[in-house]
């Protein structure tokens, strides 16, 4: 007979039965195992044959069934459940199982050995797909045995496969094992526990209900009929499912591997958070430690988050904090700011002396910059405007150069990308219209190899472009202007020691900042912690992230909320409030600090709050819940190697604020 096919979910940890040993010379032995999908409690399991003859029953505790051993016939054993419910991880919703629930599958000879050598075994959304893959082979012809090993198979390959957010072990499906136990014994477990609870984060993403998880199974098994997980069934016909909006979502259009590999790097990005929270227990610290995650190092980056908030509470009492710098603004040369026509000249200079202002101190350090500025320059502009802007470059031989115009809507020869380099003693002109809205744009250098370096070192720019739209909203004073309108520079550098008043501005200098160059020293406009006196009213900052690998998550320390009125791409169509935002390396976002709710003479400090992060390049992969969805260069497969690195004491990093850690801002 034609066996209804299963869907499935997914769960934290749940359970396998305790088993009690059973004597070897008794005859009465059980088949012990968990249903790990919550876990479910209430669903009855049942043992059948091929043909569908129920061969043994029992009824889930706590995610936990035992079946009193029973005659089992050649060929395919399916241990089935039904009915029941249990708590979907990614929603916190209740489910009911359907009628056809989680369901797994052996050969009778592999059970037998199992049932004898008390060896538990499991219920999981991969079982289920895995079992409901061999009943389609089955019905073409192919044995049990043979069925199972190429299902397992296809899972393996096709959904499973460098899913791994680990990085690390062997990451594959698992029928065995006792999932119930606190800790996991061993990493298989662990990572078949996080592929588990994974499905509801992938059924999230998708915008499907919780209990669609059984659904999507049931259509990634027809998926996988023809070998390949393509969104098409084993006629070429495109697979689809109705969201829980009432769309149709068509999966021939989505990767559902992908899909199904961001859910579980969410699923370890939420643990990882709680852990740096401090609210993991210490069950579930044993299992990341499991899945070879050091917990012991992420002890000693919530140690130092929590001293960084206590110097935030002495840094609010300093009376020895730099002031505040604004950016220059360039002047537009022809002298005539009504004729839509602008020109400027940007000479890249080498050896430019620069004082760091820094609490209670201040060194001088070289860097390059433009026109001589101690500060990078700002050019404002007009939509409409056309523009001419003159590069001379004036660094030391053998320094080519160019201008890269960040987030600017210009034509490929004018961008000032690798392919158009100004080499060391020449010039070049730029001439572009600016025809786009209003926006936070910047310019930097863009040579092959050395931008990075150039940037690090000195050469960047803002780029003010206003439009009618927001000349508008200023006059109808629904957005603060002029003084009250402030560029914002975030920059991180390393400096050498003091040697007589000067430092000197280092770059790769340690081993691991191939993967992302970070600095120790957070400066704002070129000053570090900077005290800005403000009125009690609104201010608009134009936050650029301009360090060359650090990300920043933004907010007041206090948790008071402000609107984000814009980010890269100019303004929103409508403002968002929150408590906080993530910008990655190049990014910018516009807010609007209202600070009429604070009474004159308090303080509150710009931080940038604590989250797991890496030295690596863009590495936030695992914060999912910020405003950036961006930046998923990283694998926790590098935060393993630094972790290695760190918890060996076998390399200095040089990296005495990590990408992650809470930092005093301004």
């Amino acid at each position: 007979m034609k066996l209804t096919p299963i869907f499935s979910a997914i769960s934290l940890v749940i359970g396998i039965a305790s088993i009690s040993a059973c004597s070897d010379s008794s005859n009465s032995k059980s088949l012990q195992g968990s249903i790990f999908k919550g876990p479910v409690d209430n669903a009855l399991i049942q043992i059948s044959d091929a043909e569908g003859n129920i061969l043994g029953s029992s009824t889930s505790s706590n995610g936990r069934f035992e079946i009193d051993d029973t005659t089992l016939p050649a060929g395919a054993i399916f241990i089935r459940s039904q009915n029941g419910s249990y708590t979907d991880e990614a929603t916190g919703t209740t489910v009911n199982q359907p009628n056809n629930g989680l369901m797994t599958v052996f050969s009778a000879t592999e059970l037998r050995t199992l049932i004898n050598n008390n060896t538990p075994i499991n219920m999981t959304p991969e079982t289920t797909l895995m079992a409901q893959l061999v009943e389609a082979m089955m019905e073409s012809g192919d044995d049990a045995a043979t069925a199972i090993a190429a299902a397992q198979q296809l899972i393996n390959e096709q959904i499973i496969g460098s899913t791994n957010p680990a990085g690390i072990g062997e990451d594959a499906i698992l029928t065995r094992g006792d999932l119930s136990t606190a800790i996991p014994a061993n990493e298989g477990e662990a990572l078949a526990r996080n592929r588990a609870i994974s499905y509801s984060y992938q059924a999230k993403n998708m915008n499907l209900k919780p209990e669609q998880i059984f659904e999507l199974i049931e259509k990634q098994v027809a998926d996988l009929e023809d070998g390949t997980l393509d969104g098409r069934d084993a006629n070429n016909l495109a697979l689809k499912i109705i969201a829980q909006d009432g769309t149709e979502i068509d999966l021939s259009t989505v990767d559902l591997k992908a899909e199904f590999g961001l859910a579980r790097s969410q699923l370890m990005s939420n643990t990882i958070n709680r852990l740096m929270a401090g609210e993991l227990s210490d069950a579930e610290r044993a299992e990341l430690a499991q899945m070879g995650f050091d917990t012991s190092f992420m002890d000693q980056n919530n140690e130092a988050n929590q001293q960084a908030a206590a110097t935030t509470e002495v840094n609010l009492q300093a009376t020895n904090l730099p002031a505040f710098k604004n950016l220059p603004v360039l002047a537009d040369e022809d002298n005539n700011p009504t004729d839509a026509q602008a020109t400027y000249t940007l000479t890249a200079t080498p050896n430019v002396n620069v004082t760091i202002e820094a609490p209670g101190t201040s060194w001088d350090t070289t860097m390059l910059r433009y026109n001589g500025f101690e500060l990078p320059p700002v050019i404002r502009a007009n939509r409409g405007d056309t523009m001419t802007l003159n590069l001379v470059n004036n660094l030391d031989a053998g320094n080519e150069t160019t201008i890269h115009w960040h987030g600017f809507k210009i034509p490929g020869d004018q961008d000032g990308g690798p392919d158009f380099p100004v080499a060391a003693g020449d010039s070049k002109t730029y001439q572009f219209a600016m025809l786009q809205p209003a926006a936070s744009l910047w310019f930097h250098p863009h040579p092959d190899m050395k931008t990075g370096e150039q940037v690090y070192r000195g050469l960047a720019g803002v780029y003010i472009l206003d439009d009618d739209i927001n000349k508008q909203l200023i006059a109808d004073k629904n957005l603060p202007a002029n003084e009250f309108d402030i560029p914002v520079l975030v920059q991180d550098r390393r400096f050498a020691d003091e040697i007589n008043g000067t430092k000197e501005l280092l770059y790769m200098d340690k081993p691991m900042d191939a993967d992302g160059m970070l600095g120790d020293d957070i400066l704002v406009n070129g000053v570090k912690l900077p005290k800005l006196d403000v009125e009690t009213r609104q201010y608009r900052f134009r936050i650029y992230n301009t360090s060359n690998a650090r990300t920043y998550d933004f907010a007041l320390h206090d948790g008071s909320n402000f609107t984000v009125i814009g980010t890269d791409g100019g303004l929103l169509a409508t403002p968002v409030v929150t408590n906080h935002i993530m910008l990655g390396a190049a990014e910018r976002a516009e807010i609007v600090i209202d600070f009429s709710q604070y009474s004159v003479g308090e303080k509150v400090m710009l931080i940038s709050r604590p989250f797991n992060g890496s030295p690596m390049m863009a590495m936030n992969g695992f914060n999912m819940d910020g405003m950036n969805m961006g930046a998923m260069g990283g694998s926790m497969g590098d935060m393993q190697n630094m972790q290695n690195m760190n918890t060996a004491n076998d390399m200095d990093m040089g990296y005495t604020l990590l990408n992650g850690n809470r930092v005093d801002i301004m």
